[in-house]
Protein backbone atom coordinates (compact mmCIF):
# COMPACT_ATOMS: atom_id res chain seq x y z
CA UNK A 1 0.00 0.00 0.00
CA UNK A 2 1.02 3.46 -0.71
CA UNK A 3 -0.53 6.83 -0.11
CA UNK A 4 -0.55 9.04 -3.40
CA UNK A 5 -2.48 11.01 -5.58
CA UNK A 6 -4.73 9.56 -8.41
CA UNK A 7 -2.66 11.59 -10.81
CA UNK A 8 0.91 9.95 -9.29
CA UNK A 9 -0.75 6.47 -9.22
CA UNK A 10 -1.39 6.76 -13.24
CA UNK A 11 2.54 7.71 -13.34
CA UNK A 12 3.62 5.00 -11.27
CA UNK A 13 2.07 2.44 -13.73
CA UNK A 14 3.22 4.17 -16.60
CA UNK A 15 6.68 3.51 -14.98
CA UNK A 16 5.56 -0.01 -14.54
CA UNK A 17 5.10 -0.57 -18.19
CA UNK A 18 8.24 1.05 -18.63
CA UNK A 19 6.72 4.11 -20.43
CA UNK A 20 9.27 6.42 -21.81
CA UNK A 21 7.65 9.22 -23.58
CA UNK A 22 3.50 10.53 -23.12
CA UNK A 23 2.76 12.72 -26.16
CA UNK A 24 -0.04 15.43 -25.39
CA UNK A 25 -1.92 18.92 -26.15
CA UNK A 26 -1.40 20.24 -22.46
CA UNK A 27 -5.28 20.75 -20.74
CA UNK A 28 -6.45 22.27 -17.76
CA UNK A 29 -8.36 19.35 -16.95
CA UNK A 30 -5.09 17.43 -16.12
CA UNK A 31 -3.04 19.58 -14.82
CA UNK A 32 -2.24 17.00 -11.89
CA UNK A 33 -1.04 14.92 -14.06
CA UNK A 34 1.19 16.66 -16.07
CA UNK A 35 2.90 17.59 -12.87
CA UNK A 36 3.20 13.96 -11.48
CA UNK A 37 5.04 13.86 -14.43
CA UNK A 38 7.24 16.44 -14.11
CA UNK A 39 8.57 14.94 -11.06
CA UNK A 40 9.81 11.89 -13.56
CA UNK A 41 13.05 11.70 -15.19
CA UNK A 42 12.33 8.99 -16.88
CA UNK A 43 9.41 10.01 -18.91
CA UNK A 44 9.51 12.69 -20.90
CA UNK A 45 6.41 14.92 -21.87
CA UNK A 46 6.38 15.95 -25.47
CA UNK A 47 3.83 18.59 -25.84
CA UNK A 48 2.84 18.92 -29.30
CA UNK A 49 0.60 21.72 -31.58
CA UNK A 50 -2.33 19.56 -31.94
CA UNK A 51 -4.04 16.41 -30.67
CA UNK A 52 -4.14 14.87 -34.49
CA UNK A 53 -0.02 15.31 -34.37
CA UNK A 54 0.35 13.99 -31.15
CA UNK A 55 -2.25 10.71 -31.48
CA UNK A 56 0.06 10.15 -34.65
CA UNK A 57 2.99 11.04 -33.58
CA UNK A 58 2.81 8.20 -30.51
CA UNK A 59 1.23 5.89 -32.90
CA UNK A 60 4.75 6.39 -34.87
CA UNK A 61 6.64 5.42 -31.79
CA UNK A 62 4.88 2.72 -30.37
CA UNK A 63 4.71 0.79 -34.02
CA UNK A 64 8.69 1.44 -34.72
CA UNK A 65 9.55 0.37 -31.01
CA UNK A 66 7.37 -2.31 -29.92
CA UNK A 67 5.85 -0.40 -26.89
CA UNK A 68 2.88 1.10 -26.32
CA UNK A 69 1.88 4.69 -27.30
CA UNK A 70 0.61 6.83 -24.57
CA UNK A 71 -1.31 10.42 -25.30
CA UNK A 72 -3.20 12.95 -23.32
CA UNK A 73 -5.82 15.76 -24.69
CA UNK A 74 -8.37 17.17 -22.55
CA UNK A 75 -12.02 17.00 -22.37
CA UNK A 76 -14.53 16.19 -25.33
CA UNK A 77 -12.54 18.76 -27.76
CA UNK A 78 -9.46 17.65 -27.22
CA UNK A 79 -11.02 13.75 -28.09
CA UNK A 80 -12.42 14.62 -31.01
CA UNK A 81 -9.00 16.01 -32.51
CA UNK A 82 -7.44 12.94 -31.11
CA UNK A 83 -9.96 10.56 -32.85
CA UNK A 84 -7.87 10.33 -36.32
CA UNK A 85 -4.83 8.95 -34.19
CA UNK A 86 -6.88 6.27 -32.02
CA UNK A 87 -8.56 5.00 -35.49
CA UNK A 88 -5.58 4.71 -37.23
CA UNK A 89 -4.20 2.93 -34.10
CA UNK A 90 -7.59 1.02 -34.11
CA UNK A 91 -6.91 0.03 -37.60
CA UNK A 92 -3.11 -0.97 -37.53
CA UNK A 93 -3.41 -3.22 -34.06
CA UNK A 94 -1.45 -0.80 -32.46
CA UNK A 95 -1.36 -0.88 -28.43
CA UNK A 96 -2.25 2.95 -27.76
CA UNK A 97 -3.27 4.58 -23.53
CA UNK A 98 -5.28 7.41 -24.39
CA UNK A 99 -5.88 9.49 -20.76
CA UNK A 100 -8.56 12.59 -21.15
CA UNK A 101 -9.57 14.71 -18.82
CA UNK A 102 -13.13 14.86 -17.84
CA UNK A 103 -15.42 17.50 -16.65
CA UNK A 104 -15.69 17.44 -12.53
CA UNK A 105 -18.04 15.31 -11.49
CA UNK A 106 -20.32 17.92 -9.93
CA UNK A 107 -20.79 19.21 -13.45
CA UNK A 108 -21.48 16.20 -15.28
CA UNK A 109 -24.42 15.82 -16.95
CA UNK A 110 -24.98 20.19 -17.34
CA UNK A 111 -23.51 19.98 -20.76
CA UNK A 112 -20.51 21.33 -18.85
CA UNK A 113 -17.38 22.86 -20.49
CA UNK A 114 -16.55 20.72 -23.38
CA UNK A 115 -18.27 17.79 -22.01
CA UNK A 116 -18.63 14.54 -23.52
CA UNK A 117 -19.50 11.07 -22.33
CA UNK A 118 -15.77 10.72 -23.68
CA UNK A 119 -15.57 6.40 -23.26
CA UNK A 120 -19.20 6.34 -25.01
CA UNK A 121 -17.86 9.10 -28.21
CA UNK A 122 -15.09 7.04 -28.83
CA UNK A 123 -16.01 2.99 -28.44
CA UNK A 124 -16.41 2.50 -31.61
CA UNK A 125 -12.82 2.92 -32.52
CA UNK A 126 -11.35 1.69 -29.21
CA UNK A 127 -11.14 -1.60 -27.40
CA UNK A 128 -12.08 -0.45 -24.01
CA UNK A 129 -13.37 2.63 -22.19
CA UNK A 130 -13.73 3.39 -18.66
CA UNK A 131 -13.87 6.58 -16.04
CA UNK A 132 -11.85 6.63 -13.27
CA UNK A 133 -14.44 7.76 -10.08
CA UNK A 134 -12.89 6.47 -7.13
CA UNK A 135 -9.60 7.58 -6.82
CA UNK A 136 -8.06 4.13 -5.02
CA UNK A 137 -9.10 1.82 -8.44
CA UNK A 138 -6.81 4.02 -10.01
CA UNK A 139 -3.76 1.30 -10.42
CA UNK A 140 -6.60 -1.47 -11.12
CA UNK A 141 -8.04 0.62 -13.56
CA UNK A 142 -4.92 1.80 -15.93
CA UNK A 143 -3.10 -1.32 -15.15
CA UNK A 144 -6.38 -3.19 -16.91
CA UNK A 145 -6.00 -0.51 -19.48
CA UNK A 146 -2.02 -1.50 -20.62
CA UNK A 147 -3.52 -5.01 -20.24
CA UNK A 148 -6.18 -4.71 -23.18
CA UNK A 149 -4.71 -2.51 -25.15
CA UNK A 150 -1.33 -4.60 -25.04
CA UNK A 151 -3.06 -8.11 -24.70
CA UNK A 152 -4.62 -10.13 -27.89
CA UNK A 153 -5.18 -7.91 -31.07
CA UNK A 154 -3.26 -5.02 -29.60
CA UNK A 155 -5.62 -1.20 -29.70
CA UNK A 156 -6.29 2.02 -28.48
CA UNK A 157 -7.82 2.16 -24.92
CA UNK A 158 -9.77 5.07 -23.11
CA UNK A 159 -9.18 6.32 -19.70
CA UNK A 160 -11.67 9.21 -18.67
CA UNK A 161 -9.49 11.46 -16.10
CA UNK A 162 -12.19 13.99 -14.01
CA UNK A 163 -10.80 16.86 -12.74
CA UNK A 164 -11.65 16.81 -9.44
CA UNK A 165 -10.21 13.21 -8.81
CA UNK A 166 -6.62 13.40 -9.91
CA UNK A 167 -5.73 15.57 -6.77
CA UNK A 168 -7.24 13.18 -4.72
CA UNK A 169 -5.55 11.11 -1.95
CA UNK A 170 -5.67 7.43 -1.43
CA UNK A 171 -3.82 3.92 -0.53
CA UNK A 172 -2.98 2.33 -3.68
CA UNK A 173 -2.41 -0.78 -4.54
CA UNK A 174 -0.04 -2.07 -7.45
CA UNK A 175 0.39 -4.85 -9.34
CA UNK A 176 3.69 -6.34 -11.07
CA UNK A 177 4.00 -5.05 -14.80
CA UNK A 178 1.94 -6.34 -17.66
CA UNK A 179 2.80 -10.15 -19.44
CA UNK A 180 1.70 -10.47 -22.90
CA UNK A 181 -0.35 -14.20 -22.86
CA UNK A 182 1.13 -15.67 -26.02
CA UNK A 183 -1.35 -18.52 -27.01
CA UNK A 184 0.53 -21.49 -29.01
CA UNK A 185 -0.51 -24.02 -31.17
CA UNK A 186 -1.52 -27.68 -29.82
CA UNK A 187 0.51 -30.46 -31.28
CA UNK A 188 -2.25 -31.91 -32.29
CA UNK A 189 -2.96 -28.21 -34.33
CA UNK A 190 0.23 -28.04 -35.84
CA UNK A 191 -0.14 -31.59 -37.11
CA UNK A 192 -3.31 -29.91 -38.76
CA UNK A 193 -2.01 -27.39 -40.60
CA UNK A 194 1.16 -29.50 -41.85
CA UNK A 195 -1.19 -32.09 -43.16
CA UNK A 196 -3.09 -29.36 -45.60
CA UNK A 197 0.34 -27.39 -46.12
CA UNK A 198 2.11 -30.66 -46.79
CA UNK A 199 -0.40 -31.79 -49.28
CA UNK A 200 -0.42 -28.64 -51.61
CA UNK A 201 0.64 -27.72 -54.95
CA UNK A 202 0.80 -24.03 -54.41
CA UNK A 203 1.06 -23.26 -51.02
CA UNK A 204 1.63 -19.24 -50.32
CA UNK A 205 2.11 -17.21 -46.89
CA UNK A 206 0.20 -14.20 -46.55
CA UNK A 207 2.40 -12.21 -43.15
CA UNK A 208 0.51 -9.31 -41.56
CA UNK A 209 1.14 -6.96 -38.93
CA UNK A 210 0.57 -9.73 -36.33
CA UNK A 211 4.35 -11.11 -37.30
CA UNK A 212 5.52 -8.12 -36.64
CA UNK A 213 3.92 -7.47 -33.45
CA UNK A 214 4.89 -10.54 -32.27
CA UNK A 215 8.59 -10.18 -33.36
CA UNK A 216 8.04 -13.23 -35.06
CA UNK A 217 9.90 -11.52 -38.33
CA UNK A 218 13.00 -14.53 -37.69
CA UNK A 219 10.30 -17.19 -36.76
CA UNK A 220 8.34 -16.77 -40.32
CA UNK A 221 12.37 -16.64 -42.52
CA UNK A 222 12.68 -19.85 -40.21
CA UNK A 223 10.06 -21.55 -41.13
CA UNK A 224 9.76 -20.95 -44.92
CA UNK A 225 13.26 -21.32 -45.51
CA UNK A 226 12.59 -25.07 -43.83
CA UNK A 227 9.59 -25.43 -45.90
CA UNK A 228 9.96 -23.50 -49.20
CA UNK A 229 7.16 -22.19 -48.97
CA UNK A 230 6.41 -18.53 -50.25
CA UNK A 231 5.49 -15.55 -48.70
CA UNK A 232 3.69 -12.44 -49.74
CA UNK A 233 3.16 -9.72 -47.24
CA UNK A 234 -0.31 -7.69 -46.14
CA UNK A 235 -0.77 -4.09 -46.81
CA UNK A 236 2.22 -2.26 -45.78
CA UNK A 237 3.82 -4.99 -43.92
CA UNK A 238 6.87 -5.27 -46.64
CA UNK A 239 9.47 -5.28 -43.90
CA UNK A 240 7.90 -8.43 -42.51
CA UNK A 241 10.71 -10.24 -44.63
CA UNK A 242 13.80 -8.98 -46.00
CA UNK A 243 12.32 -8.08 -50.21
CA UNK A 244 15.70 -9.68 -52.14
CA UNK A 245 14.79 -13.15 -50.31
CA UNK A 246 14.48 -15.95 -52.28
CA UNK A 247 10.68 -16.57 -50.98
CA UNK A 248 9.63 -12.74 -50.89
CA UNK A 249 7.08 -12.60 -53.35
CA UNK A 250 5.50 -8.98 -53.19
CA UNK A 251 2.85 -7.28 -51.52
CA UNK A 252 -1.05 -6.87 -51.35
CA UNK A 253 -2.37 -3.25 -51.26
CA UNK A 254 -3.12 -0.24 -53.18
CA UNK A 255 -1.92 -0.19 -56.17
CA UNK A 256 -0.04 -3.72 -56.23
CA UNK A 257 1.41 -5.28 -59.48
CA UNK A 258 -1.11 -7.87 -61.14
CA UNK A 259 1.85 -10.77 -61.25
CA UNK A 260 1.83 -10.27 -56.86
CA UNK A 261 -1.83 -10.18 -56.50
CA UNK A 262 -1.69 -13.48 -58.43
CA UNK A 263 0.54 -15.12 -56.23
CA UNK A 264 -2.25 -15.53 -53.86
CA UNK A 265 -4.73 -15.80 -56.73
CA UNK A 266 -3.42 -18.62 -58.00
CA UNK A 267 -2.54 -20.72 -54.68
CA UNK A 268 -4.03 -23.91 -53.72
CA UNK A 269 -3.15 -23.54 -49.93
CA UNK A 270 -3.34 -20.18 -48.14
CA UNK A 271 -1.44 -19.78 -44.97
CA UNK A 272 -2.84 -16.09 -43.52
CA UNK A 273 -0.92 -15.13 -40.59
CA UNK A 274 -1.27 -12.40 -37.97
CA UNK A 275 -3.56 -10.52 -41.06
CA UNK A 276 -7.26 -9.30 -41.02
CA UNK A 277 -7.49 -9.44 -44.83
CA UNK A 278 -8.62 -6.21 -44.84
CA UNK A 279 -10.70 -4.66 -47.86
CA UNK A 280 -6.84 -3.51 -48.87
CA UNK A 281 -4.93 -6.28 -48.31
CA UNK A 282 -8.15 -8.98 -50.45
CA UNK A 283 -7.92 -5.84 -53.70
CA UNK A 284 -11.61 -5.45 -51.96
CA UNK A 285 -12.42 -8.98 -51.09
CA UNK A 286 -12.20 -10.41 -54.30
CA UNK A 287 -8.58 -12.12 -53.99
CA UNK A 288 -9.51 -15.57 -52.07
CA UNK A 289 -12.13 -17.66 -54.07
CA UNK A 290 -13.95 -20.73 -52.91
CA UNK A 291 -11.55 -22.79 -54.27
CA UNK A 292 -8.86 -21.47 -51.86
CA UNK A 293 -8.30 -23.34 -48.77
CA UNK A 294 -7.52 -21.01 -46.12
CA UNK A 295 -5.78 -21.77 -42.87
CA UNK A 296 -5.86 -18.24 -40.78
CA UNK A 297 -3.87 -18.00 -37.76
CA UNK A 298 -4.52 -14.76 -35.68
CA UNK A 299 -3.88 -13.47 -32.22
CA UNK A 300 -7.47 -12.06 -31.81
CA UNK A 301 -11.05 -14.96 -32.10
CA UNK A 302 -13.01 -12.00 -33.71
CA UNK A 303 -10.84 -11.70 -36.79
CA UNK A 304 -10.90 -15.25 -37.55
CA UNK A 305 -13.97 -15.81 -39.92
CA UNK A 306 -14.52 -12.55 -40.25
CA UNK A 307 -14.13 -11.77 -43.72
CA UNK A 308 -13.67 -15.33 -45.46
CA UNK A 309 -14.41 -18.70 -43.52
CA UNK A 310 -11.37 -20.80 -43.08
CA UNK A 311 -10.67 -24.55 -42.98
CA UNK A 312 -8.88 -23.87 -40.08
CA UNK A 313 -9.21 -21.08 -37.61
CA UNK A 314 -7.08 -20.76 -34.98
CA UNK A 315 -5.97 -18.02 -31.79
CA UNK A 316 -2.07 -18.11 -31.48
CA UNK A 317 0.72 -15.52 -31.14
CA UNK A 318 2.31 -15.39 -34.37
CA UNK A 319 5.97 -16.32 -33.76
CA UNK A 320 5.11 -18.91 -31.20
CA UNK A 321 2.90 -20.47 -33.99
CA UNK A 322 6.03 -20.33 -36.41
CA UNK A 323 8.41 -21.79 -33.84
CA UNK A 324 5.86 -24.82 -33.48
CA UNK A 325 5.37 -25.38 -37.07
CA UNK A 326 8.90 -25.55 -37.92
CA UNK A 327 9.78 -28.05 -35.18
CA UNK A 328 7.27 -29.93 -36.29
CA UNK A 329 8.42 -29.95 -39.89
CA UNK A 330 9.82 -33.27 -40.97
CA UNK A 331 11.15 -35.30 -43.49
CA UNK A 332 9.55 -32.97 -46.68
CA UNK A 333 10.13 -32.66 -50.00
CA UNK A 334 10.01 -29.33 -50.44
CA UNK A 335 11.76 -29.65 -53.97
CA UNK A 336 8.62 -30.43 -55.57
CA UNK A 337 7.77 -26.54 -54.97
CA UNK A 338 10.50 -25.28 -56.40
CA UNK A 339 8.84 -24.48 -59.78
CA UNK A 340 6.01 -22.65 -58.26
CA UNK A 341 8.28 -20.61 -55.98
CA UNK A 342 10.62 -19.70 -58.74
CA UNK A 343 7.59 -18.55 -60.84
CA UNK A 344 5.76 -16.09 -58.10
CA UNK A 345 9.85 -15.04 -57.37
CA UNK A 346 10.52 -14.25 -61.14
CA UNK A 347 6.77 -12.37 -61.58
CA UNK A 348 7.93 -10.19 -58.24
CA UNK A 349 10.80 -8.71 -59.74
CA UNK A 350 9.74 -8.61 -63.22
CA UNK A 351 6.68 -6.15 -61.38
CA UNK A 352 9.21 -4.39 -59.40
CA UNK A 353 11.35 -3.01 -62.36
CA UNK A 354 11.02 0.59 -62.57
CA UNK A 355 13.40 0.63 -65.60
CA UNK A 356 10.06 -0.25 -67.63
CA UNK A 357 7.84 2.68 -66.15
CA UNK A 358 7.05 6.04 -68.46
CA UNK A 359 6.52 9.31 -67.06
CA UNK A 360 5.97 12.60 -68.79
CA UNK A 361 8.46 15.08 -69.27
CA UNK A 362 8.83 17.25 -66.29
CA UNK A 363 11.99 19.03 -64.51
CA UNK A 364 11.92 16.01 -61.84
CA UNK A 365 9.92 13.14 -61.59
CA UNK A 366 8.47 10.18 -59.13
CA UNK A 367 10.37 7.39 -61.15
CA UNK A 368 14.16 9.11 -60.85
CA UNK A 369 13.52 10.44 -57.12
CA UNK A 370 12.77 6.93 -55.89
CA UNK A 371 15.65 5.87 -57.91
CA UNK A 372 17.82 8.09 -56.54
CA UNK A 373 16.65 7.47 -53.17
CA UNK A 374 17.14 3.80 -52.97
CA UNK A 375 20.80 4.31 -54.23
CA UNK A 376 21.54 7.35 -50.94
CA UNK A 377 19.20 5.18 -48.42
CA UNK A 378 21.10 4.12 -45.58
CA UNK A 379 20.17 0.01 -44.88
CA UNK A 380 19.29 0.47 -41.79
CA UNK A 381 16.73 3.84 -42.53
CA UNK A 382 13.29 3.50 -40.76
CA UNK A 383 10.26 4.83 -43.81
CA UNK A 384 7.14 6.07 -43.42
CA UNK A 385 4.53 7.51 -45.30
CA UNK A 386 1.52 9.34 -45.61
CA UNK A 387 -1.71 8.92 -47.72
CA UNK A 388 -1.62 9.03 -51.25
CA UNK A 389 -0.78 7.75 -54.81
CA UNK A 390 2.89 9.32 -54.19
CA UNK A 391 3.51 6.23 -51.38
CA UNK A 392 2.56 3.35 -54.41
CA UNK A 393 6.01 4.13 -56.06
CA UNK A 394 7.82 3.74 -52.59
CA UNK A 395 5.47 0.56 -52.42
CA UNK A 396 6.01 -0.73 -55.70
CA UNK A 397 9.56 0.54 -56.04
CA UNK A 398 11.48 0.30 -52.64
CA UNK A 399 13.34 -3.15 -51.27
CA UNK A 400 12.85 -3.08 -47.90
CA UNK A 401 15.92 -5.15 -46.04
CA UNK A 402 15.44 -4.03 -42.60
CA UNK A 403 13.05 -5.39 -39.79
CA UNK A 404 10.75 -2.57 -38.25
CA UNK A 405 11.79 -0.85 -41.37
CA UNK A 406 8.56 0.48 -42.70
CA UNK A 407 6.06 2.72 -40.16
CA UNK A 408 2.99 3.27 -42.44
CA UNK A 409 -0.79 3.62 -41.54
CA UNK A 410 -3.03 0.92 -43.55
CA UNK A 411 -6.09 3.06 -42.12
CA UNK A 412 -4.83 5.13 -44.93
CA UNK A 413 -4.73 8.40 -42.84
CA UNK A 414 -4.33 11.92 -44.39
CA UNK A 415 -1.57 13.76 -42.01
CA UNK A 416 -0.12 10.85 -40.61
CA UNK A 417 3.27 10.69 -42.40
CA UNK A 418 4.90 13.65 -40.83
CA UNK A 419 4.64 13.54 -36.97
CA UNK A 420 4.18 9.97 -36.77
CA UNK A 421 8.13 10.21 -38.44
CA UNK A 422 8.91 12.20 -35.44
CA UNK A 423 7.48 9.40 -33.48
CA UNK A 424 9.79 7.02 -35.36
CA UNK A 425 12.40 9.41 -34.84
CA UNK A 426 12.01 9.71 -31.07
CA UNK A 427 11.94 5.64 -30.70
CA UNK A 428 15.16 4.86 -33.15
CA UNK A 429 17.22 8.18 -32.62
CA UNK A 430 20.03 6.34 -33.53
CA UNK A 431 18.62 5.39 -37.11
CA UNK A 432 17.55 7.76 -39.74
CA UNK A 433 13.93 8.24 -40.78
CA UNK A 434 12.66 9.25 -44.07
CA UNK A 435 8.87 10.42 -44.75
CA UNK A 436 7.12 10.47 -47.88
CA UNK A 437 3.92 12.86 -47.96
CA UNK A 438 2.32 14.68 -50.40
CA UNK A 439 1.41 18.38 -50.33
CA UNK A 440 -2.42 17.42 -49.29
CA UNK A 441 -1.70 15.31 -46.57
CA UNK A 442 1.67 17.12 -45.39
CA UNK A 443 -0.64 20.98 -44.62
CA UNK A 444 -2.89 18.47 -42.57
CA UNK A 445 -0.35 18.64 -39.91
CA UNK A 446 2.94 20.01 -40.40
CA UNK A 447 2.37 22.76 -37.64
CA UNK A 448 4.58 19.26 -35.72
CA UNK A 449 7.21 20.46 -37.84
CA UNK A 450 7.30 23.31 -34.42
CA UNK A 451 7.18 19.98 -32.35
CA UNK A 452 10.55 18.67 -34.17
CA UNK A 453 12.14 21.24 -34.08
CA UNK A 454 12.09 22.35 -30.53
CA UNK A 455 12.68 18.58 -29.58
CA UNK A 456 15.78 18.74 -32.41
CA UNK A 457 14.52 15.65 -34.04
CA UNK A 458 16.51 15.68 -37.72
CA UNK A 459 13.61 13.59 -39.85
CA UNK A 460 13.79 13.85 -43.37
CA UNK A 461 10.87 14.61 -45.15
CA UNK A 462 10.44 13.84 -49.05
CA UNK A 463 7.62 16.11 -50.45
CA UNK A 464 5.89 15.27 -53.52
CA UNK A 465 3.91 18.66 -54.11
CA UNK A 466 1.76 18.88 -56.95
CA UNK A 467 -0.69 21.17 -55.54
CA UNK A 468 -3.53 18.95 -55.76
CA UNK A 469 -5.46 15.66 -53.53
CA UNK A 470 -3.79 13.78 -56.83
CA UNK A 471 -5.67 10.36 -55.22
CA UNK A 472 -9.13 11.81 -55.52
CA UNK A 473 -8.37 13.71 -58.87
CA UNK A 474 -7.38 10.18 -60.03
CA UNK A 475 -10.75 8.69 -59.10
CA UNK A 476 -12.69 11.68 -60.22
CA UNK A 477 -11.11 11.50 -63.61
CA UNK A 478 -12.15 7.86 -63.82
CA UNK A 479 -15.67 8.61 -62.84
CA UNK A 480 -16.34 11.67 -64.13
CA UNK A 481 -14.12 12.93 -66.79
CA UNK A 482 -13.34 16.62 -67.75
CA UNK A 483 -15.39 17.31 -64.10
CA UNK A 484 -12.74 18.57 -62.25
CA UNK A 485 -14.31 19.82 -58.58
CA UNK A 486 -12.50 20.52 -55.07
CA UNK A 487 -9.33 18.63 -55.84
CA UNK A 488 -7.02 21.69 -56.76
CA UNK A 489 -5.05 23.55 -53.99
CA UNK A 490 -2.82 26.55 -54.05
CA UNK A 491 1.02 26.75 -54.86
CA UNK A 492 2.63 26.92 -51.51
CA UNK A 493 6.03 27.34 -50.63
CA UNK A 494 6.61 24.54 -48.03
CA UNK A 495 10.37 25.70 -48.32
CA UNK A 496 9.26 28.62 -46.73
CA UNK A 497 6.99 27.63 -44.20
CA UNK A 498 9.64 25.04 -42.94
CA UNK A 499 12.52 27.72 -42.73
CA UNK A 500 10.33 29.95 -40.92
CA UNK A 501 9.05 27.89 -37.90
CA UNK A 502 13.16 26.70 -38.13
CA UNK A 503 13.64 23.60 -40.04
CA UNK A 504 15.99 23.05 -43.32
CA UNK A 505 14.30 24.08 -45.93
CA UNK A 506 15.30 22.84 -49.91
CA UNK A 507 13.91 22.91 -52.54
CA UNK A 508 14.55 19.92 -55.95
CA UNK A 509 13.88 20.98 -58.95
CA UNK A 510 15.81 18.36 -60.81
CA UNK A 511 17.53 15.01 -60.07
CA UNK A 512 20.72 16.19 -59.50
CA UNK A 513 19.40 18.80 -56.63
CA UNK A 514 17.36 15.93 -54.95
CA UNK A 515 20.37 14.21 -54.70
CA UNK A 516 22.40 16.69 -53.35
CA UNK A 517 19.42 18.06 -51.11
CA UNK A 518 19.27 14.38 -49.49
CA UNK A 519 22.52 13.73 -48.88
CA UNK A 520 22.69 16.82 -46.73
CA UNK A 521 19.50 16.18 -45.23
CA UNK A 522 21.40 12.91 -44.37
CA UNK A 523 24.07 14.83 -42.24
CA UNK A 524 21.66 16.92 -40.25
CA UNK A 525 21.42 15.64 -36.58
CA UNK A 526 19.10 18.63 -34.42
CA UNK A 527 16.34 19.65 -36.82
CA UNK A 528 14.07 18.24 -39.63
CA UNK A 529 14.81 18.70 -43.28
CA UNK A 530 11.34 19.00 -45.71
CA UNK A 531 12.88 18.88 -49.37
CA UNK A 532 9.99 19.98 -51.54
CA UNK A 533 9.44 18.94 -55.37
CA UNK A 534 7.19 20.10 -57.45
CA UNK A 535 5.64 17.06 -59.49
CA UNK A 536 3.72 16.91 -62.23
CA UNK A 537 -0.11 17.66 -61.35
CA UNK A 538 -1.10 15.12 -64.33
CA UNK A 539 0.95 12.25 -63.09
CA UNK A 540 -2.18 10.57 -60.93
CA UNK A 541 -0.36 7.59 -60.34
CA UNK A 542 2.07 4.99 -61.61
CA UNK A 543 1.49 4.55 -65.29
CA UNK A 544 -1.37 6.58 -65.26
CA UNK A 545 -1.01 10.54 -66.50
CA UNK A 546 -4.30 13.19 -67.10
Amino acid sequence: MTNMTSAHAIVECMKRENVERVFCVPGESYLPLMDAIYEENEIKLISNRHEGGAAFMAEGYAKTSNKPAVVMATRGVGAANLSIGIHTAYQDSTPMIVFLGQVHTKFRGREGFQELELDRFLEQMTKWGVEIRDPERTPELVQRAFRIAKSGRPGPVVVSLPEDILPKMADMRFGPGIRIPKPALSKQQTEEILSYLKEAERPVIIAGGGVKLSDGEEALQEFIEKTNIPVVASFRRQDVLPNEHPLYCGHLGLGTPIPQAETVGYADVILAVGTRLSEVTTQDYSLLKQEHTLLHLDIDADVLGKVYPPEIGLVVDAKTAFHSLTEAVKDWDTSRWNAWTKERKTAFVKSSQIKDIKEQAWPIGYKEVIQTFNELCPNDCIITNDAGNFATWLQNFHCFSERKSYTAPTSGAMGYGFPAGVGAKMATPEKPVVVFAGDGGFMMTLQEIETAVRNKIAVIVLLFNNSSYGTIRMHQERTYPNRTIGTELSDVSFTKIAEAIGANGLTADSEAMFRSAFKEALKETERPTIIEMKMNPRQVSIGMTL
